[in-house]
């Protein structure tokens, strides 16, 4: 069970903490000796605060882990300016008697005379991404620890055990608790004339005789089959754009992270009339809404060189004729992974619309003679067959450096 506690403060003693950042924050991971590259507070002010509290909070301002004995307690009062984080640490130890060790971005802090490796020490340690809670139950089920803590408020996991438990627990920390990856998924769904497309391939067939496209080939597989063949998508779409032969309905963006579901509708809430009769032969009329479209569900999941494995679940609700009393809904749902890469186009189709189209000619008045204007006109029936294909596109958001995550 996960005990959630809250930063020690002293009665109503006033704590303020004004920081301005005026310029970088420190690089996060270095090796013991090295130089500390810090960013500088403008302000500093705590009036009777926990030395414990003002320690932590600095420290994880400006990224670092604080390691406490428990000998380390009392109130401090400070007003400083313009200085980096082992100026205060400076500051706070000579005032104090305190010594501190600084290992990685974990900082000891002890009382003259005290070894941190043989004696229990208290760690501080600021979750900046990862959920605090699933990380306790993680650090639960790898590390010995003696009393583990997670404050979700701060996002500030404790952990009071030996220096050992507490590097073997930072490491853990640093390997786990990343920036996730976001993605950008475009989608665009386009109207486009399947029958139209296929004279489109069959007319490309004759010019390269690179494929084949059949009577039973849907619209997706014919955009496939041409892009295979060399011709380039935005070339086949404004081909049939500008022949009035494909319309593009919408072109929504959704963002989510490295497995985690994201979902698109695309649709109309269609109106129902419903009727029902009471036992007093009362008819009461009813209206209820049914979602009519496209529903897509994505869980990106990113791989290496650029790749992404997407769980998708296609849910496409059609109206159809109406019975009776009622609608009919024609419903398809399609569950299927997709090996893509970013930039890449998925291709997605399958909603086919089909109408009988009937064109009559006529010749101007003799077409309208009695018994005999028949022989003066034509009719040609057709079928017009229509596609709703979707297209996926992921892309890496620009706000997420996929190679420092950190």
């Amino acid at each position: 069970m996960i005990k959630i506690v809250h930063q020690r403060f002293i009665g109503s003693l006033f704590l303020v903490l004004s920081i301005l950042l005026s310029c970088n924050m420190p690089a996060l991971a270095q090796s013991e000796g090295e130089p500390l590259k810090e960013g500088v507070l403008n302000n500093v002010n705590f009036y009777k605060a926990d030395l414990v509290t003002v320690l932590q909070q600095v420290a994880s301002e400006f990224g670092y882990n604080l390691v406490a004995t428990p000998e380390v307690t009392g109130t401090i009062s400070l007003k400083l300016t313009q200085v980096n984080f082992e100026d205060i640490l400076n500051i706070i130890c000579r005032s104090r008697g305190l010594i501190y060790q600084k290992e990685g971005h974990n900082f000891f802090v002890g009382v003259h005379g005290q070894s941190f490796t043989d004696q229990e020490v208290i760690g501080y340690f600021h979750i900046h991404y990862a959920d605090p809670v699933q990380m306790v139950e993680l650090i639960k089920k790898v590390v010995d620890y003696k009393d583990i803590y997670c404050d979700d408020r701060t996002r500030t996991i404790i952990i009071n055990s030996s220096k050992d438990v507490i590097d073997r627990t930072s490491s853990l920390i640093d390997s786990l608790d990343r920036k996730m990856a976001q993605i950008t998924i475009e989608v665009k769904v386009i109207e486009v004339s399947t029958s139209a497309l296929r004279r489109l391939a069959n007319k490309w067939q004759v010019d390269q005789n690179s494929w084949n496209a059949t009577a039973t080939s849907s619209g997706a597989e014919l955009i496939i089959d041409m892009i295979v063949g060399g011709h380039s998508w935005n070339l086949i779409f404004n081909d049939l754009v500008g022949n009035g032969n494909a319309h593009l309905l919408t072109s929504p963006s959704i963002s989510t992270v490295d497995g985690k579901e994201a979902s698109i509708t695309i649709g109309d809430k269609i109106p129902i009339e419903t009727t029902t009769t009471t036992g007093g032969d009362l008819a009461v009329t009813s209206v209820s809404y049914i979602d009519v479209g496209v529903k897509l569900n994505f869980t990106p999941r990113v791989q290496k060189d650029d790749e992404l494995m997407i769980d998708l679940k296609t849910q496409i609700n059609s109206l159809g004729e109406k019975g009776i009393k009622y609608y009919n809904i024609t419903a398809r749902e399609v569950d299927s992974l997709i090996q893509a890469k970013i930039g890449q186009t998925v291709f997605l189709g399958g909603l086919i619309t089909q109408a009988d189209r009937e064109q009559l000619s006529k010749v101007p008045v003799l077409s309208s003679i009695p018994i005999l204007g028949r022989l003066f006109q034509s009719s040609e029936k057709s079928k017009d067959e229509t596609e709703i294909i979707v297209t996926i596109t992921p892309r890496w958001n620009d706000a997420v450096n996929i190679m420092n995550p950190k």
